[in-house]
């Protein structure tokens, strides 16, 4: 691995956070050494994992730099990571995702053409084992990307890209690359968000008030959708992205000039969870988001919600029962 900084002039480390996914993260090491531009280095961070991990790891010996770390989060295992880190760029993958095999030629000749980019998100197609869906960046709503200055495949000053995220979030961690120096200037990864549904989006609102961002149109990694329980990741996802806004509202100095449009957004957010923790039977996270909406909806389904969530358990169950088995 030493490749990338003589053919582009750019060293760049990969950092994979994995936890308990020996099923998976051998296919992500393999998608990230058979790049066709070498990785000045891949680290992976095992967060304290219990399952056979590291005999997957050990298969890939020579080729890779394990630390291995108490669980402590995937924020903690990032930070790690990049503490460790050589070269003067890092990118980010985690231990499920893939990585497209033009990833980092494509990034690095694009930090060599624009070196006061702080900041790279890429477009990325979402799959499962069985279907592949349409990329990210064709699901924004009309005009997202308006405005921006265009490189090539590239796009760069973005107006109110703050703003516009709060409405649409389509930039994730696989394949999120940056100056080191940047990282390390803007704090790292929050670990006091542990176990929070969208913790990245509070580091991505952060970078953007801080430096240069720019983002690749042409998808450069796949990130995987995890089957399951979808009513119940959609409240913990609305939950978390409604705590990490109020956060950003009171920590981040430039969020302040879009405040009735964050505060609108927590609102719908916590809103969101509210319906979606009910429709689980999740009545303590419903009950939660319920004492937090600033304002109650008046409708007569939202009346029957609270009406439900205010009964004893035994009740409360047996007509939530029915009310699910009517809606």
């Amino acid at each position: 691995m030493g490749e990338l900084s003589v053919q582009e002039g750019v060293t760049l480390s990969l950092v994979i956070p994995t936890y308990n996914r020996a099923d998976l993260i051998g296919e992500t090491i393999a998608s990230a050494l058979g790049q066709t531009r070498s990785f000045t280095e891949i680290i992976v961070v095992d967060d304290g994992s219990t399952d056979n991990t590291q005999e997957v790891l050990q298969k890939f010996e020579g080729r890779i730099r394990l630390l291995r770390t108490p669980n402590q989060g995937v924020q903690a295992a990032r930070n790690a990571g990049v503490a460790i880190a050589t070269s003067e760029y890092i990118s980010f993958c985690d231990s499920d995702d893939l990585l497209e095999p033009e990833f980092v030629r494509k990034v690095a000749a694009y930090f060599l053409e624009d070196p006061q980019c702080d900041i790279l998100y890429c477009n990325f197609i979402p799959f499962t084992d069985r279907t592949t869906f349409p990329d990210k960046f064709s699901m924004a709503p009309p005009g997202f990307f308006s405005g921006a200055t265009v490189h090539g495949e590239f796009l760069s000053e973005i107006p109110d890209l703050y703003k516009r995220l709060i409405d649409f979030q389509p930039m994730f961690t696989a394949g999120n690359s940056m100056k080191k120096n940047f990282f390390h200037a803007i704090g790292g990864y929050r670990v006091e968000f542990k176990g929070i549904g969208s913790e990245d989006l509070e580091f991505l609102l952060r970078a953007v008030g801080a430096g240069k961002l720019s983002v690749s149109q042409c998808p450069l990694a796949r990130v995987r959708k995890h089957v399951g329980n979808e009513s119940a990741n959609a409240a913990r996802q609305a939950q978390g992205e409604a705590r990490i806004l109020e956060y950003s509202l009171a920590q981040h100095p430039h969020a302040m000039a879009y405040k009735d449009a964050v505060l609108s957004s927590v609102e719908e957010r916590r809103l969101s969870a509210f319906h979606g923790a009910f429709a689980e039977g999740n009545f303590e996270l419903a009950a939660e988001m319920l004492s937090l909406l600033r304002k109650k909806p008046s409708d007569l389904k939202f009346l029957l919600k609270r009406l439900i969530l205010a009964l004893p358990s035994v009740c409360r169950s047996n007509l939530w029962r029915i009310a699910q088995a009517r809606a």
